[in-house]
C-alpha cells in the first residue's frame, strides 16, 4: 500500500540511504524537497523563493562562497522528476525510473534511479531526527495551539567530548544529518559549537551567531545554507583565530551557535567541544576551561546533559588512556554517558574492539577492563564514518553524509576481512554497530529526559488549555439543547427584568427622582403664584391659565420622555449586556451583568471557583439570541407605549380640569369684591388654589399609577420562543468547539507519546485542581498582605493625634513570609501578571452589543429651572455612592488575571 504523503520526509530519507544521489532534489539552503527548483549562476539548483531571499542579502554563492549574479533559470526537468516521485509515493504500485541532470560543479552529468514499491513500503531504520521526532509528531497537528507549551520545554542537550581528531564533529554531523560542523582536516574544532535544533512546522531556516561564551553578547549573526553551513562555521572560526595573538589559537571566551528551525527535527541541542590534548600545556588549560564552563552550565540546569565520549579506535582502542574519558570518570558522568568508538576501519584487532564495545572477554579470555575498557551506563557503540574522497563532495554534502551512512552499514554488515566478519556479527546482534545503534541509545536518553523534565509540565499545560477552552465555551453562553435554552433564557430574562432586577432599581430611581422630586418641584413652581393669589386683568384670565396649562403639559411630556428613556430604551441594553467575569474588592470573583451579580458575595474566591459553579449551572448569553431579545423588546415597547398613552390622556385630563373655569383646584375671585374695595373700577381677578383639593397630589398619583412595575410584565416573554443564536455566535461556538477538540487531541497525543497511564493521569489532574485552589489562596494572602501593608504605611504617615483609636492590623514579616511560602509550595502559584497568553479575552464574549447598564438612574429632566438647585444637591449623594461602588467593582482583564502561560 502506498504511504501517505505526510510520511514524505521519512520515506525520502530512506530512499536517500539507498540512493544518495536523490539529495540533488533538496534545496541547499532549506534542506527540503524543492517544489519550484531553479538553476543559479553558480550551477547549483535551489528552491526559487529560498535563493531569491538569499540574493537579496548577499552576492556570494551559498555553495561555493564565491561571488555570483542574480540570474535564475527554471529547472523544468528537475521539477518534473520531483513531482513524479511524489506521485509515485501517493499512487504508484509499480516501479518508476527517474532521470535528471546533476547540477553543481559536475554540471550536465546524467543521473538515474529506479524505485520499486519495496523501497518505500517500510522504514527499517531511522535517523536521530526521525527517531527523536516521534513525540513531536504526535503534537504537530496541534502545534499552534500548544506553541507556548513547546516553548516551555527545557531542551535536552547532547555534549560530545573526545581527544583531538577523534572524530567528534563527524559523529554530531551524522546524528543531525546536517553538515554544519568543521570537517577540514587542517581545521579542528577550536571553540565550542552549539547546534540548536528547533521543531518549527512550516519553516526551514538556519542561522549562525557568534556570541560570548555565556551568551550575553552577540558578535555576528547571519543566515546560513544547510548543505554547506560548515564553510561559514570554519570562516568564522578562522576569523576569530586571526584576532588572537600567537599561541594555541583556542577560543574560550566565545562560542558559535547554529540554530536550525525545521519541520522534521526534534527540540535538541548538540554541543561540539574542542578535542582535549595533553600538550602544549597552555592549549590544554584553555580547552579544560571550556570543558569546565560546560560542566557549570550543566550543573546550573540540573545536570540534564547527555554525554557522548568519542574514542578513536585506530590501531588498538584503549579508552582508559584518553583524556576525554578521564574527564568523564573524574566528574562522575558515567551514568549519563554513551561511549563511541570512531574510525573503526583503522582498527587492527576486531576481537578486542568487540570485547571493549560489548563489555565481554576476548577469545583469549582477556576482560574488557584489562584492555582499558571503561564501563558506562549507556554502553559503547562502534562506528565507521569515513568520508568519501573527491572534490565533488566538498559541495554536495547532503549526498556525502547519506553515502557515509550507506557505506558504514555495508562495512559492518559485509566486512571484507574474515576476522571482522565474525566479531562484527556480534556487534550487530548486540545493536552496538553503526550510527543507527547510537541513535537508539540517544533516543532512550531523550525519552528519559522528557519523562523526568517535561511530562508533568506538558500535561499541566494541557489541563490549563482544557480549562481555558471549557471556560470560554461556558461564558460564550450558547445553548444547543432547545428545552434547556428556553428554560435558561426565561430564567435569565427574569433575573434581568424581574422584581429583583436592575429594572426595579431603575423604576425606583425614576419614581424617586423624576416623579417625587423633580416633577413635584416643577409643578409646585408652576402653581406657586396661585398659592398666595395671582392677580391679573379679567380679560387675561384665560391666557394666564392657558400658559399654566402649557407649562404643565411640558412637565407631563418630560415625564413621558424620561419614562421612555428609563423604562423602554434601556431594556434592550439590559437584555443585550454581556455577562463577564469580574473581581469585586480584593478577593471576590463573580459573573457580572451590569450591576447584577450571579453569585452571592463571598461565594467565589477565585476564578476556579467561578468555573466550577458554571459547570454546575451553565449560563446563557442573551446577546447571542438577538431575535429573542428583539421580540421581548417589541412586547415591552407595546405595553409601555400603551401605558404612556394612558398616562398622557389621564395627565391631560387633570391639567384640563385644573384650568377649567369650574376647576375644583382653583378659585377665581373678583379683586374688588375680595380686596380692599377702594377702586370700584377694578376689573382684575385673583386666581388662588383651593385648599380643599391639592392638584400636585392628584397629578403625582396619576403619574405613579401609570409607572410600569416589573411584576406586571413577567408574563410578557414566557410565550416567546428563543430561537437560534446569531451567525456570529454560532461561528464562535463552532470555533471554540474545534479548539476544545484540538486540546483533546493534544492531550491524547501527549498521553500516547509519554506513555501516561490512566491512574497517573488522574493523579496529575487531581494535583492540578488542588494547585489551582492553592494558587488562588496564595494570591489572596499576598493581596491582603499588600492591603494591610498600605494601611499600615498610611497610619504611620498620619500624625498620632489624628489616628483613630483602633488601628488597622499591620502585615508583618511573618504574614509576608507565610504568603511567600504558600506561593512556593505550588509551582504554578503566581502573582497577578501581565501575561500575553491568558484567559483575558475569555471574559469578553464575542458581541458588538455589550452596553453597560451600570447607571440605572435616568438623566435629570432638562426643564428643571435654577430654583431646583437644592434638589440637585440632594441628588449628588446617591451618585457619589454609586461611584464608590463602581470603584470596588473591577472587571478582570487580560492584564490582570488568568492562567500564567509562562514556563514555571
Amino acid at each position: 500500500m502506498a504511504p501517505e504523503l505526510t510520511q514524505l520526509d521519512d520515506i525520502f530519507r530512506q530512499v536517500a540511504r539507498k540512493f544518495p544521489e536523490v539529495t540533488d532534489w533538496l534545496c541547499p539552503i532549506r534542506g527540503l524537497l524543492m517544489e519550484d527548483p531553479v538553476k543559479a549562476e553558480d550551477g547549483f539548483n535551489y528552491e526559487r523563493a529560498a535563493i531569491q531571499t538569499w540574493l537579496e542579502a548577499s552576492d556570494v554563492s551559498p555553495q561555493t562562497r564565491e561571488r555570483m549574479g542574480k540570474l535564475l533559470e527554471e529547472n523544468i526537468c528537475l521539477k518534473g522528476v520531483i513531482q513524479q516521485f511524489k506521485a509515485f509515493l501517493k499512487d504508484g504500485v509499480r516501479e518508476v525510473t527517474l532521470a535528471w541532470t546533476h547540477g553543481g560543479l559536475t554540471d550536465n552529468t546524467k543521473r538515474k534511479v529506479t524505485l520499486a514499491p519495496s523501497d518505500v513500503e517500510s522504514i527499517s531504520r531511522k535517523e536521530m531526527c526521525q527517531e527523536l521526532s516521534k513525540f513531536f509528531k504526535e503534537l504537530d497537528p496541534v502545534e499552534d495551539l500548544l506553541h507556548s507549551t513547546l516553548d516551555g520545554l527545557k531542551v535536552p542537550k547532547i555534549v560530545v567530548v573526545g581527544d583531538e581528531s577523534a572524530g567528534k564533529s563527524t559523529i554530531l554531523e551524522m546524528l543531525a544529518m546536517l553538515p554544519v560542523f568543521p570537517r577540514n582536516a587542517r581545521c579542528c574544532t577550536r571553540m565550542a559549537i552549539h547546534l540548536r535544533l528547533r521543531r518549527t512546522p512550516g519553516v526551514s531556516r538556519a542561522t549562525l551567531t557568534v556570541s560570548s561564551a555565556k551568551g550575553e553578547t552577540k558578535d555576528v549573526s547571519m543566515d546560513m545554507p544547510q548543505e554547506n553551513g560548515w564553510l561559514l562555521v570554519e570562516e568564522q572560526m578562522k576569523r576569530l583565530q586571526q584576532e588572537l595573538s600567537e599561541g594555541s589559537k583556542i577560543i574560550s571566551d566565545k562560542k558559535i551557535i547554529v540554530e536550525v528551525h525545521r519541520p522534521d527535527v526534534p527540540c535538541l541541542d548538540l554541543v561540539d567541544l574542542p578535542g582535549m590534548v595533553q600538550s602544549p600545556p597552555d592549549k590544554a588549560r584553555q580547552i579544560e576551561a571550556i570543558y569546565e564552563q560546560q560542566l557549570n552550565d550543566d550543573k546550573s540546569n540540573g545536570n540534564q546533559c547527555i554525554y557522548l565520549a568519542v574514542v578513536a579506535a585506530s590501531g588498538q582502542a584503549q579508552p582508559h588512556t584518553k583524556k576525554s574519558v578521564e574527564f568523564i570518570v573524574k566528574h562522575g558522568l558515567q551514568g549519563r554517558t554513551c561511549g563511541i568508538f570512531s574510525k573503526c576501519d583503522e582498527n587492527n584487532d576486531a576481537d578486542a574492539l568487540r570485547a571493549l564495545t560489548l563489555g565481554e572477554c576476548t577469545e583469549d579470555g582477556e576482560s574488557a577492563e584489562s584492555l582499558g575498557g571503561i564501563q558506562l551506563a549507556n554502553g559503547w557503540v562502534a562506528t565507521m564514518l569515513k568520508a568519501p574522497n573527491g572534490e565533488h563532495f566538498k559541495h554536495h554534502n547532503f549526498e556525502r553524509i547519506y553515502l557515509q551512512q550507506k557505506q558504514e552499514a555495508d562495512w559492518f554488515e559485509n566486512p571484507m576481512v574474515p576476522d571482522r566478519k565474525k566479531h562484527f556479527a556480534s556487534l550487530l546482534a548486540g545493536r552496538a554497530a553503526g550510527v543507527f545503534a547510537l541513535v537508539a541509545r540517544v533516543d532512550a536518553g531523550y525519552l528519559k529526559h522528557l519523562q523526568e523534565n517535561w511530562k508533568e509540565f506538558a500535561v499541566r499545560r494541557i489541563f490549563e488549555k482544557e480549562a481555558e477552552a471549557e471556560f470560554r465555551l461556558q461564558l460564550l453562553g450558547v445553548v444547543e439543547d432547545v428545552d434547556e435554552r428556553q428554560r435558561l433564557a426565561q430564567q435569565e430574562v427574569q433575573r434581568r427584568l424581574g422584581p429583583d432586577s436592575e429594572m426595579t432599581t431603575m423604576r425606583n430611581a425614576f419614581v424617586k427622582e423624576v416623579i417625587n422630586e423633580t416633577t413635584e418641584e416643577q409643578v409646585r413652581q408652576v402653581l406657586k403664584d396661585f398659592a398666595s393669589g395671582y392677580s391679573c386683568e379679567a380679560h387675561n384670565f384665560r391666557e394666564v391659565l392657558k400658559n399654566k396649562k402649557d407649562e404643565l403639559m411640558s412637565i407631563l411630556e418630560n415625564v413621558l420622555k424620561e419614562m421612555q428613556a428609563c423604562m423602554v430604551d434601556k431594556v434592550q441594553d439590559i437584555l443585550l449586556a454581556s455577562s463577564k467575569l469580574c473581581k469585586d474588592g480584593v478577593s471576590d470573583f463573580n459573573i457580572c451583568t451590569g450591576s447584577l451579580r450571579l453569585y452571592k458575595q463571598g461565594a467565589c474566591k477565585s476564578q476556579w471557583d467561578v468555573q466550577e459553579k458554571l459547570k454546575e449551572e451553565r449560563i446563557i448569553q442573551l446577546c447571542c439570541y438577538r431575535d429573542y431579545v428583539q421580540a421581548i423588546v417589541r412586547e415591552h415597547e407595546k405595553v409601555c407605549s400603551q401605558t404612556m398613552r394612558n398616562l398622557r390622556e389621564a395627565g391631560q385630563e387633570y391639567i384640563n380640569l385644573l384650568v377649567d373655569r369650574r376647576s375644583p383646584y382653583l378659585q377665581v375671585k373678583s379683586s374688588f369684591r375680595h380686596g380692599k374695595r377702594k377702586d370700584s373700577s377694578d376689573s382684575r381677578v385673583v386666581i388662588q388654589t383651593d385648599g380643599h383639593r391639592d392638584f400636585v397630589d392628584d397629578f403625582l398619583v396619576c403619574c405613579l399609577e401609570h409607572v410600569p412595575h416589573p411584576e406586571q410584565q413577567q408574563d410578557l416573554y414566557k410565550c416567546i420562543e428563543v430561537g437560534a443564536e446569531t451567525p456570529e455566535a454560532r461561528a464562535d461556538f463552532e470555533r471554540l468547539q474545534e479548539v476544545r477538540g484540538l486540546v483533546k487531541t493534544a492531550r491524547e497525543s501527549v498521553i500516547r507519546a509519554l506513555a501516561i497511564g490512566e491512574d497517573e493521569l488522574q493523579q496529575m489532574r487531581w494535583k492540578f485542581e488542588v494547585d489551582q485552589y492553592a494558587k488562588e489562596d496564595a494570591k489572596e494572602d499576598l493581596q491582603m498582605a499588600d492591603v494591610h501593608h498600605m494601611e499600615a504605611e498610611s497610619e504611620r504617615a498620619t500624625p498620632a493625634s489624628s489616628q483613630p483609636r483602633s488601628a488597622a492590623p499591620v502585615a508583618g514579616p511573618d504574614l509576608q513570609e507565610k504568603c511567600e511560602e504558600a506561593a512556593d509550595e505550588v509551582a504554578s502559584a503566581r502573582s497577578v501578571t501581565s501575561s500575553g497568553d491568558t484567559w483575558g479575552d475569555t471574559w469578553e464574549p464575542v458581541t458588538s452589543h455589550s452596553a453597560s447598564t451600570s447607571e440605572a438612574r435616568p438623566p435629570s429632566p432638562s426643564s428643571v429651572q435654577e430654583e431646583k438647585k437644592p434638589v440637585e444637591a440632594k441628588k449628588e449623594e446617591p451618585k457619589k455612592d454609586e461611584e464608590e461602588k463602581e470603584e470596588n467593582e473591577e472587571e478582570v482583564t487580560e492584564e490582570e488575571f488568568g492562567f500564567d502561560w509562562e514556563a514555571d
